[in-house]
């Protein structure tokens, strides 16, 4: 703190000071205070980005640029107009859902009554994996069983 302060004097006696007001005063909980300055860059920046971001007035332009600047803020201001409201519309509609999404559900369940019946018919048979990492649980004693001992048994010549 002593710091700045000694600063700011030799600032204003040799001349060159400027008032500046702070960009940001920050308050702590033991009482101290810290104002924050701007530098001329930062100053520079918001400048160029008000420049940047600014519409230019109308009523200084000639004609041309008039008319064309005005054809511009009509036409962004109908695109904006009429994406919100196409965005309403498919909502109340309904046009957000996907078009066959009924044939869809109805093919499932068809698959799924199949499934339904073929366990059924096959009873306590095994049933093939749906995912390559889904385990295959197979018969007792049905050729697939133990086929490594099997395997093993034909290798080895009988005499």
């Amino acid at each position: 703190m002593k710091k700045d302060e000694i600063q700011q004097l030799e600032l204003e006696k040799s001349g060159s000071f400027k008032k500046t007001t702070p960009k940001r005063i920050i308050h702590f909980a033991d009482g101290d205070i810290m104002e924050e300055y701007s530098t001329e860059e930062e100053e520079e920046e918001e400048k160029d980005e008000q420049r940047m971001s600014s519409t230019p007035d109308p009523s200084k332009l000639s004609w041309g640029p008039y008319l064309w600047f005005w054809a511009g803020q009509i036409a962004s201001c109908s695109f904006s107009t009429c994406e919100f409201l196409g965005g309403r519309f498919a909502v109340f509609f309904g046009l957000t859902q996907p078009k066959y999404q009924y044939v869809l559900n109805e093919y499932h369940r068809i698959q799924n009554k199949e499934n339904d019946k073929e366990k059924e018919r096959n009873g306590s048979k095994a049933q093939g994996a749906k995912s390559p990492n889904e385990k295959c649980y197979l018969k007792t004693g049905g050729p697939e069983y133990g086929t490594r001992q099997q395997d093993l048994a034909e290798a080895i010549p009988q005499w």
